[in-house]
């Protein structure tokens, strides 16, 4: 897909103004949406739609931005609904899946995708309402939905059913833990720091040793692709998910405009009053790990909606150690003992999870 940014124009630009319009990010009136040209105002609206759907804030509509534009433009009750192969995706089947969970009827993680554990929800809603249990969100359906919207609870029950049914807890070995370089040389490599180092050559050396790490601890360590391979999202999830992994830990490495900016940082599934309880545990079990042996300050954790995040079928961790484009952290990235302790420190984080360690941030 053609990327979209600041200069770009046209008939293209005209839609994503329009979505934007639509989802309350840009007022209609002005030269920008008038001249279908895509200015600084249309950028800072990309930007604030972008932080708000959990996806790269870089103001450039790319894929998935695109895809999230649209997903947005959905409202339940605007389409029928029901199991299908590709499933149905958007912010209508995301509310669906909220209205279930609130009403105590297990749709599964909220992704906005209509899956089998969505379409189950459905049937017992159906059920329990004395409709017909024909898994299809129609017109009745939706009414029924938005009659009990006041009995909507604003928590999500899947996160505690989800936890019901027992984060891991019988230890590291034999599980199978797919390791994801980010990006991939050619034809992309990343983000580049201030000498040239590049974020996807990082990456696979962080993955090699990584993946040597694990086999020590007995994991099964699957690589989700060669090195200079270059994958699309879509194309490492359908990886993810044919292999039918137990956790993907996704290698990158944190960039930004300000040169001064530095740390670890974390990123789970996290959408609307959702959050993933095996993300959540895995990334701050990350975090302390990477903070002590790094000695680099702590950026947090954070839930996005990313489509590695989403898509996946199981746990999936977005990690990035270090600012490549911090001039001090840039150099460590070319010394093979900081990247070992990279290493060692996602290994042990990710030993702590299986073995059913909480992390420091969750409730006693």
């Amino acid at each position: 897909m053609k990327l979209f940014k600041k200069g770009s124009s046209g008939r293209e630009v005209g839609d994503i103004q329009n979505r934007l319009v639509s989802a309350g990010f840009l007022s209609e009136p002005g030269e920008e949406v008038e001249e279908s040209s895509f200015g600084p105002r249309t950028e800072a609206a990309v930007r604030a739609f972008q932080q708000e759907r959990g996806l790269m804030a870089d103001g450039i509509v790319g894929p998935d931005s695109w895809r999230s534009l649209v997903e947005a433009s959905r409202t339940l009750g605007s389409r029928f609904l029901y199991l299908r192969v590709p499933p149905f995706r958007g912010d209508d089947v995301a509310e669906l899946q909220r209205r279930l969970d609130g009403l105590g009827f297990f749709a599964g993680k909220e992704d906005g995708i209509f899956g089998n554990s969505t379409e189950l929800a459905v049937e017992q809603f159906q059920r329990n309402c004395g409709l017909p249990p024909d898994g299809i969100v129609g017109t009745k359906t939706v009414e029924a939905l938005q009659r009990l919207s006041r009995v909507t609870k604003p928590t999500s029950v899947a996160a505690i059913r989800e936890s019901e049914k027992g984060l891991p807890t019988t230890g590291i070995a034999g599980r199978r833990v797919m390791i994801d370089p980010g990006h991939g040389y050619p034809p992309d490599p990343g983000e580049s720091g201030p000498s040239g180092l590049k974020e996807s050559e990082v990456a696979e050396r962080v993955a090699e040793m990584l993946g040597q790490k694990l086999v020590e601890l007995r994991a099964v360590a699957i690589h989700s692709r060669r090195p200079g391979e270059y994958l699309t999202d879509a194309e490492r999830v359908a990886r993810a998910n044919r292999q039918e992994v137990d956790l993907v830990l996704s290698i990158h490495l944190n960039a930004s405009t300000d040169p001064n900016a530095r740390g670890s940082s974390c990123y789970y599934f996290a959408s609307g009053n959702y959050r993933s309880p095996y993300g959540y545990r895995l990334s701050h079990h990350l975090q302390d790990e990477l903070v002590a042996r790094l000695g680099v300050p702590d950026c947090r954790s954070h839930g996005r909606a990313y489509r590695l995040l989403r898509d996946t079928r199981m746990p999936t961790i977005v990690v990035e150690p270090v600012f490549i484009t911090h001039r001090e952290e840039e150099s460590l990235l070319s010394d093979g003992e900081f990247l070992d302790r990279i290493a060692v420190s996602i290994a042990e984080a990710t030993r702590k999870y299986f073995a059913g360690v909480k992390s420091r941030a969750e409730d006693p």
